[in-house]
Formats: C-alpha cells, sequence, structure tokens
C-alpha cells in the first residue's frame, strides 16, 4: 500500500501541473451551470421521473440536471488525459519493480478522488440555484454518474488516441445525459437504458424532485460501473504489457 500511495501521490502531482485541467475542474461547472441557469426562460418544466410526473420551474430543472451532465462531462475527459499523459510513467513504474496491480489501483484511487472534486465543485455551483428534495441522494447521483463516466474515460484513454477520445467522452456524454436521458423528454428510447447515464442520472432526478430513490437504480449503477471497471482493467494489463 507504501507503493499505491507513493503511485497516487505522484499522480496527483501531474495532474496539478496541467492548468487545463485544473481550470475545467474548477471553472467549467460554474460556467455551465451558470450558464444554463441564466438563459432558463420563465416557464414551468415537466419532469418524467419514470411513471412519474413532476412540474417545476425551468429555472430550477435546469440547473438540476445540467449538473450531473458537467461533473460526468469533467471526470470523463480528466480520467482520459490521466491515462495518457500517465502511460509511460506507468510502464516505468512496473519496469522498476511495481506489481501491476498496485498502478491500476493507484490510478483508480485518483479517479475516484477527480470525480470527487468534479462532485462537489458541480454541486456547490447547483446549489446557488436550486436545492434538491434530498441533497444525499443527489450528491450520490451526480458522484455516480461522474465515477460511470470516469471510467469510461480511462477506458477510452487505454484504447483510442487522444483527439479521439475527447470526441467521443464529449460528444458521447453530450448525446447520452442531454438528450436521450433528459428529463424534460416525454419519450426516451428503449436503448437509453443501456446508457452509461441511466440509472445514476435517474437517481440524482428523483432525489432532486421527489426526495425519493429507488435503491434498485443504485444497484444497476453499481453493477454497470463494476462491470465497466473490469473491462478497464484488463484492458490496462493488456497495455502495460504490450509496452
Amino acid at each position: 500500500m507504501t507503493r499505491v500511495g507513493a503511485a497516487l501521490r505522484s499522480g496527483a502531482t501531474e495532474l496539478r501541473r496541467t492548468p487545463l485541467l485544473l481550470a475545467l475542474l474548477v471553472f467549467a461547472p460554474a460556467y455551465v451551470i451558470y450558464v444554463f441557469t441564466l438563459v432558463a426562460p420563465g416557464g414551468t418544466a415537466v419532469v418524467h421521473l419514470g411513471g412519474e410526473v413532476v412540474r417545476t420551474p425551468l429555472a430550477e430543472a435546469f440547473p438540476a440536471f445540467t449538473t450531473p451532465m458537467t461533473a460526468a462531462l469533467l471526470s470523463g475527459i480528466t480520467g482520459l488525459f490521466l491515462m495518457h499523459s500517465s502511460a509511460l510513467a506507468d510502464s516505468r513504474l512496473v519496469v522498476a519493480g511495481y506489481r501491476a496491480h498496485q498502478v491500476v489501483l493507484a490510478r483508480l484511487g485518483l479517479l475516484l478522488g477527480v470525480a470527487a472534486v468534479a462532485t462537489a465543485v458541480s454541486v456547490g455551483v447547483m446549489l446557488t440555484a436550486f436545492s434538491p428534495d434530498h441533497l444525499g441522494w443527489f450528491v450520490l447521483g451526480t458522484g455516480l454518474t461522474a465515477l460511470v463516466y470516469g471510467m469510461v474515460g480511462v477506458l477510452a484513454g487505454v484504447l483510442l488516441a487522444r483527439i479521439t477520445g475527447v470526441y467521443l467522452i464529449l460528444f458521447g456524454s453530450m448525446i447520452d445525459l442531454f438528450i436521450f436521458q433528459n428529463p424534460l423528454a416525454t419519450d426516451a428510447p428503449a436503448a437509453a437504458r443501456f446508457l452509461p447515464g441511466h440509472y445514476p442520472l435517474r437517481v440524482a432526478m428523483e432525489a432532486g424532485f421527489t426526495g425519493t430513490v429507488e435503491t434498485a437504480s443504485v444497484g444497476w449503477t453499481l453493477l454497470y460501473l463494476g462491470v465497466l471497471t473490469a473491462i478497464t482493467i484488463g484492458a490496462f494489463y493488456r497495455e502495460m504489457r504490450v509496452t
């Protein structure tokens, strides 16, 4: 665990030395959530939560569903850049005597920290415009959305070139969370439930507007995250053997 901690600190130091990522984590939530709140027209939104319909002002609906989206986008892009920037360092650590699982644990720990920061900043900005009915569940839903997309970003960083991965995270998360999972839409495609953002975003929206959450949604999210993590770890191991 001492080696894992050292690798984790090294990765955090590398992250702090990347001004673009720090700017994204700190300023992007304020910009995106504030802009959506600012341009929200006066009127009432109809929020569809499974079989339940909730009416709420648009000025509250917009910051509510853009908060998980922003946290997911930030975590995904950071996870992608994290893998690309640390690929050579990871290989050197293995050559220097690190076990592969120690490097993997360090990277997963760093991703968890990134998701936590993205969630905290996004929710903090949102609270200036909207107060969810159950803040704890909302934070959990937002954090799970960020973790799922952070893992997608890590997987993309292992398998894809940087530019390709950026396009995948940027447009993939927007299409998933902003279009297919949008709670203001009346009918979602049947395939939407298989996309990464379906269950964690549902947790956040139910917590935000009803205060009650179906625990099955949390379970499905954890299962989805577990499978995605296993695939990512397998790809990471393979990449380290190849390099």
